[in-house]
């Protein structure tokens, strides 16, 4: 495979996963904006995120579906396609942590937005940014772990790569990036990932490193149109890998601060416990799901009892205080759906 081949074949599983990416952003945010959480919290909040879940689940299906795809073109032009290909697991990425919680993030940080004095407007940016952060790493990950899961059962596949991908940003890759663009990987090795990350990985085989050859023209591009200050400054640059307990190795910039499992929980306000990063699994998948399902469970439990009684002032936790439901059908039929799809992931 040469790397005029080798650009071709990410170009093309690219461009698909950034319109899968783009429209799970769409999904996501028409379940969430316009917000309020004085008007949502906390009946619709939770509803919310539950529909999250089930969206999102359904999405990083199709993202896992692509990045296999694409794996399995770039292995074929290498002559290092496995025998037999490891069975598809749809996993969420992030260790230890449920889609729900994750889908609540943007929400909350608005909710704080608005507690610290910002404008309605202002709070809805907030809440668009964090979802598209969300969403993006979340496709990243994806996309990082199936490829791994292939490379692993290839045995003429000796490692992997970093791919800059210039053409995927506005303002080109990032220092981060460039930086670690010369590094290669053990095929159980995963790729350190960072916010804003648009890398893609090239296989090694004994015989052939075509992503050597590409990268080289990416960073001799870069270089000669940002001229000689920003070359200095790169080489100044030092970058380290740090665990994150959710999505594993993360690239930072030295020096930079970076949140501890420690510090985490002492600062945590909900009194949460941050683990190290694992290997999502089918065991940790099903647990996730189950407790999914249980709270949906209950919430359909209360919801649909109030709406009996002719209360439209719930608490959805023994330690709230009642408010009013926005909407119970919307919410009920959001925990319906989860219900079902975690009948699906088998919990």
């Amino acid at each position: 495979m040469t790397p005029t081949q080798l650009d071709a074949i990410i170009r093309v599983h690219q461009e698909k996963q950034a319109s899968l990416v783009a429209t799970l952003l769409r999904v996501m945010l028409g379940i969430w904006v316009p917000f309020s959480w004085a008007a949502n919290r906390p009946d619709l909040v939770n509803a919310s995120a539950a529909q999250s879940a089930v969206d999102v689940d359904l999405a990083l299906a199709q993202v896992r579906r692509w990045a296999r795809a694409e794996v399995i073109e770039q292995l074929r032009a290498l002559d290092a396609l496995p025998e037999k290909l490891p069975d598809l697991q749809d996993l969420y990425p992030r260790s230890g942590t449920p889609i729900v919680e994750v889908y609540k993030r943007p929400a909350r940080q608005a909710e704080h937005a608005l507690r610290q004095g910002a404008t309605p407007e202002q709070a809805e940016a907030v809440l668009v940014e964090r979802m598209t952060k969300i969403v993006e790493m979340d496709a990243v990950a994806t996309i990082r772990d199936e490829k791994s899961i292939i490379h692993q059962a290839a045995p003429k596949v000796t490692g992997y790569r970093r791919i800059l991908r210039p053409d995927l940003t506005k303002y080109g890759p990032c220092g981060l990036c460039i930086v670690a663009a010369d590094r290669t990987y053990h095929t159980g090795d995963l790729l350190e990932l960072h916010n804003g990350c648009v890398c893609d990985t090239a296989a090694i085989t004994a015989d052939a490193d075509p992503g050597l050859s590409l990268n080289r023209e990416d960073l001799d591009a870069i270089y000669e149109a940002a001229g000689g200050n920003f070359a200095e400054a790169l080489q100044r640059t030092r970058v380290v890998v740090r665990e994150n307990g959710e999505l594993g190795p993360i690239l930072v910039r030295d020096g930079n601060e970076f949140k501890t499992f420690d510090k985490a929980e002492r600062q945590s306000k909900r009194g949460q416990s941050f683990t190290p990063y694992r290997r999502p699994s089918k065991t940790s998948n099903r647990t996730n799901w189950s407790a999914m399902r249980a709270t949906s469970e209950k919430a359909i439990l209360t919801l649909e009892d109030a709406r009996r009684e002719g209360r439209d002032l719930v608490s959805m936790t023994a330690s709230s205080t009642p408010t009013k439901v926005a909407d119970f059908d919307k919410a009920i039929g959001y925990h319906r759906a989860l219900i079902a799809r975690a009948q699906a992931h088998g919990a």
